[in-house]
């Protein structure tokens, strides 16, 4: 699915997004699966609070080498602080963005995740070593000899295709114009377990996105970011081998579904599985696996991702190889020795150039696809910078509750009164069931502004209705209530909605039950509707012709401007650039996709034919882009009006919107 994010002068559209981690946060320090505490070290403890308080100071590595660091840049993403720094290596030539620190604090444990390189290699820190061992070396095997098989890297037509950029692509970008690719990583729970997780998955996962943007940085790549949505364990450990890549989809499906992310990473305890490396991953592909005890392997890996390979060979054509100096000097996809992509436009501190124009140059490779990487799939997570119009409460993720019977009915997710079951629903994941009147479910949110507010409910009722109070956790006030329908079986499932007025901030809303008997997949909370403006829909090719539905059926013709059947209301969709199109004389007609037909009927707020997503064509004009069919768009060729693909050059399937408040 390919996404647009901009800013529309003409409709006055602001696109309302944030910064977000999917899953509920976990404790960092507490095992997801037996739910242990773990401890770490005094010298552990003082090394957390050296980074948190200090912009500068000291690390000591187990080699014995004491370098000076000094804080570069701090950033605050959800409950972790981001630490960059520069290492100041006195056996480097000069000091450069060579010597990365990179620094995940967790202050809500006291725990830190962290990855340094220098001349002597890289490390990354122990939470279990005494001062003198906190700074691990890590040695993962060799990259260019077993990472990838060979048949990879001279196969060329596949690295040709791998880098070329689709036509239509317009990618997915933050307020900031730059791309947005969203990363989930998984763990196996022996990765999580290890001393190179310690369960501190958040903070882990982030480490490694940071070292791929930090590499990005050094290599003047600006246009695009890795971001992290999620993370998640998962029993498999199979090993460092390239059935992961495939598997990862399986063991994560629900996570999958409900991050929504671009690139989706797998962290693996080595095992003596035949094929095993220190990663895998597709050229072009959008999954990778790395070894736990190699975090340095993940920017490599996620390099592949981009379109890369390995050091050029004389037969080898293309320009998306890594490029090495000399043996232990080798940029990212060639040694992963120097935290850069290689570039003609780089230096290191010696002064060597770090790539040529011809066939090294992964900065290039990067830009390039950065569109498409950010386009494999429609963001869920809000972007940064602007603030979240939607939140999804999970059913059985809840902060407090009141049951009537004793015990876990359902046996899954957690061991407390609350009766919780797997459910069949789309996206997998468990429900809430065997729900009493009487009971109640409290959750906390944040809402970001005060105001009008759609709640939704996915629910499923085999023959008795039901009646969910929605309210500020207490009983006072009470925002509403809504009628649960009887759905005909334990897992049909179905979405209703009412809307009810919030404050803004963090607070803690319940659902109690008037009227039990229904199962509860999932809450969404969503800045109700909000109509962004009337227009007529004018093609650019056939400027007499706009989009109306006078006869019933939508066409384009030529009408008078005061003829409402071609007035449509732009009503926009919480959270993300696309709007449902209303048409103004008969307002429960919008236009929408049925049997792969352009219609005008009634549709529900969350049926994605209806959601149209407006692709900028430059000069005020947009294409219209099915969001539950990303390949159909609405245009005027062979002078009828219909959807179908688009080629970038067609003016038919181009649109102005002319003004007619």
């Amino acid at each position: 699915m390919l996404k647009s994010v901009f800013r529309l002068s003409a409709l006055s559209l602001l696109i309302a997004s944030s910064s977000a981690i999917a899953q509920s946060p976990v404790n960092p320090t507490t095992n997801p699966i037996t739910g242990q505490i773990a401890t770490q070290s005094s010298a552990a403890n003082a090394e957390f609070q050296k980074f948190k308080t200090q912009n500068r100071g000291e690390i000591l590595l187990e080699t014995g080498t004491r370098l000076s660091f000094e804080v570069t840049r701090r950033e605050t993403r959800g409950e972790l602080e981001i630490v960059t720094a520069r290492l100041l290596d006195p056996y480097a030539v000069t000091d450069s963005s060579y010597h990365n620190l990179i620094v995940t604090l967790s202050p809500k444990t006291g725990s830190l995740s962290a990855f340094a390189e220098t001349t002597e290699g890289h490390f990354d820190f122990n939470a279990d070593g005494d001062a003198t061992r906190l700074w691990r070396q890590s040695k993962p095997p060799v990259l260019d000899e077993i990472y990838h098989p060979k048949t990879t890297r001279t196969a060329t037509a596949a690295k040709t295709s791998s880098i070329t950029a689709a036509p239509l692509v317009v990618g997915e970008q933050d307020a900031s114009g730059r791309y947005v690719i969203d990363v989930f990583v998984g763990f196996s729970t022996l990765a999580a377990n290890s001393s190179y997780v310690r369960n501190n998955l958040e903070a882990t996962a982030q480490t490694y996105i940071e070292s791929v943007n930090t590499a990005l940085k050094n290599s003047k790549v600006d246009n695009v970011y890795l971001r992290l949505v999620g993370t998640g364990v998962s029993n498999n450990n199979p090993g460092v081998v390239t059935s992961v890549l495939s598997d990862v989809n399986t063991w994560f499906s629900a996570d999958i579904e409900r991050t929504a992310p671009d690139l989706v990473g797998m962290v693996q305890m080595p095992t003596n599985a035949e094929g095993s490396a220190g990663g895998w991953a597709g050229v072009g592909g959008y999954t990778h696996v790395i070894g736990a005890p190699w975090p340095s392997a993940y920017r490599h890996e996620v390099g592949h991702n981009a379109g890369g390979v390995h050091c050029k060979g004389a037969s080898d054509s293309g320009y998306n190889y890594g490029f090495s100096v000399r043996q232990g000097r080798g940029t990212i996809q060639c040694g992963n020795d120097l935290a850069y992509y290689s570039s003609p436009l780089i230096k290191d501190e010696e002064g060597n150039v770090l790539g040529t124009s011809q066939s090294n140059d992964m900065a290039r490779v990067w830009r390039e696809r950065a569109a498409e990487m950010s386009a494999k799939r429609i963001h869920k997570i809000p972007f940064p910078d602007t603030p979240a119009t939607s939140i999804t409460l999970q059913a059985e993720d809840y902060t407090g509750y009141k049951d009537t019977t004793a015990g876990n009915t359902g046996g899954a997710y957690r061991q407390d009164a609350v009766d919780i079951q797997t459910t069949t629903d789309t996206g997998g994941g468990h429900n809430v069931g065997w729900i009493a009147s009487g009971e109640w479910l409290a959750y906390k949110v944040n809402v970001p502004s005060a105001g009008r507010y759609q709640v939704s409910y996915r629910v499923a009722s085999l023959n008795t209705q039901g009646l969910i109070q929605f309210e500020k956790q207490g009983g006072n006030p009470v925002y509403g209530q809504i009628q649960v329908p009887v759905t005909g079986d334990w897992q049909k499932w179905t979405t209703l909605s009412h809307e009810v007025d919030l404050q803004a901030g963090e607070q803690y809303v319940a659902l109690a039950i008037k009227t039990g008997n229904f199962n509860l997949n999932w809450i969404k909370l969503e800045k109700a509707a909000t109509n962004l403006g009337t227009f007529r829909l004018q093609n650019v090719w056939q400027t007499s012709q706009f989009i109306n539905i006078e006869s019933g059926a939508p066409v384009a013709s030529n009408l008078p401007a005061d003829a409402l059947s071609s007035h449509w209301v732009l009503e926009s969709v919480s959270g993300s650039a696309v709007v449902r199109l209303v048409n103004r004389w008969k307002p429960e007609q919008l236009l929408t996709i049925t049997n792969g037909t352009l219609a005008a009927a009634s549709a529900s707020k969350t049926d994605t034919n209806s959601h149209w997503e407006l692709e900028s064509a430059g000069s005020g004009e947009y294409r219209l882009k099915n969001r539950a069919q990303p390949t159909q768009y609405i245009h005027l060729e062979y002078g009828r009006l219909q959807v179908g693909a688009a080629q970038p050059g067609w003016w038919s399937a181009r649109w102005k919107f002319v003004d007619v408040n």
